[in-house]
């Protein structure tokens, strides 16, 4: 946070990427915040950037808004530093067009900035999967997967595809996610990282499809079975 804001812009990218466990992410968080009036004594806006982070955290889905509450649990009071933080975070996400100025926050905006980079990665990886899934090519699908040039960012790609399939009941994305790791372009860490991201996310999308848990404990279990899944991987009974 006393650096320039590239370096704070190129810090938020790293940890939407890098797809760190939620209760990490949060307790890292909470850390921050504990330690925020040290570095207050060099940092006088350090309430700020970290209401900045934060809202940026949640922007870019390394954390889910139910989290801002668990981080500001944390601290006792809206007048703590904690709860101060925390009521900043939440009218950053209110204000109108948030989701836009927070991706600017640190002066971003052109296509070579990080973080535009990062949302048009997600833009294509869906666009790809809708293409594939409603009838493309597998080679074209295969093909756009590893010109995105992004290996340590395709655990989103497992993690759309896999909503998709649940959302659909469409298996063709199944068969596209075994066929890249087959061929090696998506790794058993980042096919692992994309199911402990859908898990994380069940419970929201189980309110558009009731039966989502059960489908994912099935794929769990066939892809263990076809060993593209960590076997140390664990959902429900599986």
């Amino acid at each position: 946070m006393d650096k320039k804001n590239r370096e704070k812009e190129m810090a938020s990218v790293l940890l939407s990427s890098l797809c760190f466990p939620v209760d990490d992410v949060v307790n890292g968080f909470v850390m921050l915040i504990e330690s925020a009036d040290d570095t207050a004594l060099d940092n006088p806006v350090v309430v700020e950037d970290l209401a900045m982070f934060l809202s940026r955290a949640v922007v870019d889905e390394a954390l889910a808004p139910q989290h801002l509450e668990e981080v500001g649990s944390q601290f006792s009071g809206t007048d703590s530093l904690g709860g101060k933080v925390l009521q900043m975070a939440k009218s950053l996400l209110k204000a109108r067009l948030s989701g836009e100025r927070i991706l600017r926050c640190w002066g971003g905006g052109d296509s070579s900035t990080p973080g535009w980079a990062v949302e048009d990665v997600k833009l294509k990886i869906s666009k790809l999967l809708e293409e594939y899934e409603s009838g493309g090519d597998i080679r074209e699908a295969y093909r756009c997967i590893k010109e995105l040039g992004m290996l340590f960012f395709h655990h989103e790609v497992v993690k759309k595809a896999l909503v998709m399939v649940m959302e659909k009941k469409n298996e063709r994305l199944g068969g596209l996610l075994a066929h890249c790791f087959g061929s090696g372009l998506i790794t058993l860490n980042q096919i692992t990282k994309g199911f402990s991201r859908v898990e994380e996310c069940l419970d929201d999308l189980a309110l558009d499809v009731p039966d989502a848990r059960k489908q994912f404990l099935a794929y769990v279990e066939k892809a263990k079975t076809i060993g593209c899944l960590d076997s140390s991987f664990h959902y429900g009974n599986s």
